[in-house]
């Protein structure tokens, strides 16, 4: 397995089981008072807060630039394939349910958020020493 492919995994594995965490959090004590989307402007930043820090420490044996870009995006797949999982697991959707989900506000918010996770790598990889 490649070091780009290592790290991604990593990556999206530790994000994936915070977003665990705090997904249930966010739907029960905040939605009720904020909203679905006002809930998820809450714990996005501390999602890709949470990236920030994880990603040059799990990427640091990817070259920066192209190699740390290819492994966000290959983060992104993976995290793609565990979000659409989920959805399929709890709440019984198929894959055209998933993606009718993000022409919703929530569903645009969520997108904007994955492609955030996936090109912080590459933004924490620029300038440093490969």
């Amino acid at each position: 397995m490649s070091s780009e492919l290592r790290a991604a995994l990593v990556y999206v594995l530790l994000a994936f089981a915070l977003g665990f965490v705090l997904g249930p959090l966010r739907e029960l004590l905040l939605a009720p008072a904020l909203g679905r989307v006002g809930a998820l402007l809450v714990e996005l930043p501390l999602l890709l807060a949470a990236c920030w820090w994880l990603a040059p420490r799990v990427m640091r044996r990817v070259p920066p630039g192209v190699g740390r870009l290819r492994a966000g995006f290959a983060a992104l797949a993976l995290l793609l394939f565990l979000e659409f999982t989920l959805g399929m697991v709890l709440r019984g959707w198929d894959f055209p349910t998933w993606l009718e989900s993000f022409w919703t506000a929530h569903g645009a918010v969520t997108l904007a958020g994955y492609w955030l996770f996936a090109l912080i790598p590459y933004w924490r990889g620029v300038g440093a020493r490969g």
